[in-house]
């Protein structure tokens, strides 16, 4: 069912890349960050410049329209760039979450060409027909099949059906949204319909089908291939999965570590980055990788050529460290009531004692306010200015560092904060 808030939510999570800055970095945002959350940040030690481009509290800019609010920030960089007459070289350093069209052209227009990997070579390795012959060419056990047509999608399926449920993957599908699990001829019958409508109308079909393995850990490796081809190891994280989708991240204990080295998984990775890099690919390259029931390790379910959640939860605890902590990454996703203000949430975790304050200290550390308030901003501002009539309830997304001392503690902290929403007469989704 399509959700009429999700997308400006989404496009607010920018705001999530200031753990990869330093004090002399610009974190460049489509919407300012609130007053409060970036001095709380700061004084937590995450010291960055921000620089945004709409104020959408400031009443004395006219409302953005979709046409201006939506496109690519690094369309919205550039002709921002253009009408300050800033000058190109000012740009030293570009890293970006992903690299699109946009921020090619954006590398062209200051003159950084050849700093990120061109955007085929991205396209061509974030494909997930290509992990999966990436498996094939490491001589490891490969899952998944390529069908090209709805007559393959039925031959591969009505196979793979015979053992049991499978997963139809939209070869660039992001964060399970373009997952589908299959789990009968009855539903197979209903997509293979819907198929031979496109192909007919001159749609190709390109589809990755893969058995659903029965996991029993989903986790992801970190790494960052240097233009020389050297590579670093950035971290392993456990995630939390909810049906197919991205629930949070929490780095893997020293048991974890332990397992995949032993089982051969960082020699593996190693042959991996070996050949992206071979292939042309060099920056930031998160694997997302599973343990199974039986204890075979799926060293590659796919491979995200780009910046992740995962990395962004290993560079918060990079900053967490000088206070002693990791933590997990994770979200609410929220109704907010009339009259909501984000400043009052830091106030009311403060007043409750939740509030992450540093040293020594545990508990719930805000880490976005955008994609929180987005949608009751441009609500209210549609209603003053007689665009909308109806409120309802806007939809908003909190994102949180959950700093406690192991997975209980953390669980209690949670529940807490549940109940300081609701005492704020939030509305908590999942």
């Amino acid at each position: 069912m399509p959700d009429k808030d999700r997308e400006s939510i989404v496009l607010c999570m920018d705001e999530l890349l200031f753990p990869f800055c330093g004090s002399d970095d610009i974190l460049y945002t489509r919407c300012k960050i609130d007053p409060k959350l970036y001095a709380y940040l700061n004084g937590l030690g995450f010291s960055f410049r921000s620089r945004y481009h709409f104020d959408l509290n400031d009443e004395n800019k006219s409302l953005p329209g979709p046409d201006m609010f939506n496109p690519c920030i690094f369309s919205l960089a550039a002709s921002s760039l253009q009408h300050e007459g800033l000058l190109t070289h000012n740009v030293k350093h570009l890293s970006p979450y992903a690299i699109t069209s946009d921020t090619e052209e954006y590398l062209h227009a200051t003159g950084l060409t050849g700093s990120l990997p061109d955007l085929e070579t991205v396209k061509h390795v974030n494909s997930k027909f290509y992990s999966s012959r990436l498996l094939t060419r490491i001589g490891e056990n490969c899952y998944g099949m390529e069908v090209n047509s709805v007559v393959e999608v039925q031959a591969v399926g009505n196979t793979l059906l015979k053992r049991g449920a499978y997963l139809l993957k939209d070869p660039f599908g992001v964060s399970g949204k373009g997952n589908m699990l299959i789990e009968n001829e009855a539903m197979q019958r209903r997509i293979a319909e819907h198929l031979d409508k496109q192909e007919r109308r001159g749609l190709r079909s390109q589809f990755l089908l893969e058995p659903l393995l029965r996991k029993e850990i989903d986790f992801s490796s970190h790494w960052f291939i240097h233009k020389s081809g050297e590579r670093d190891f950035i971290s392993v994280q456990r995630m939390l999965n909810q049906q197919q989708n991205y629930g949070g991240s929490i780095r893997a204990d020293e048991a974890l570590i332990l397992l995949l080295e032993n089982a051969g998984y960082f020699d593996t990775m190693e042959k991996a980055l070996r050949i992206l890099f071979e292939d042309g690919y060099h920056g930031f390259v998160c694997f997302d990788s599973m343990i199974l029931e039986d204890g075979e390790i799926a060293p590659i379910i796919e491979i995200n050529a780009r910046k992740s959640m995962g990395l962004i939860n290993a560079y918060l605890d990079k900053g967490l460290e000088k206070h002693g902590h990791t933590g997990l990454l994770t979200f609410l996703s929220l109704g907010l009531p009339e009259g909501f203000i984000f400043g009052s949430l830091l106030d009311a975790l403060h007043v409750s004692g939740l509030l992450f304050r540093g040293q020594g200290e545990y508990g719930i550390m805000p880490i976005s306010s955008n994609t929180v308030m987005v949608n009751d901003i441009l609500t209210s501002r549609r209603i003053s200015e007689g665009i909308q009539s109806h409120r309802g309830m806007p939809k908003g997304r909190l994102y949180i560092s959950v700093v406690g001392r192991d997975n209980d503690h953390r669980s209690e902290l949670i529940v807490s904060l549940r109940q300081v929403l609701d005492d704020l007469s939030i509305k908590v989704y999942n």
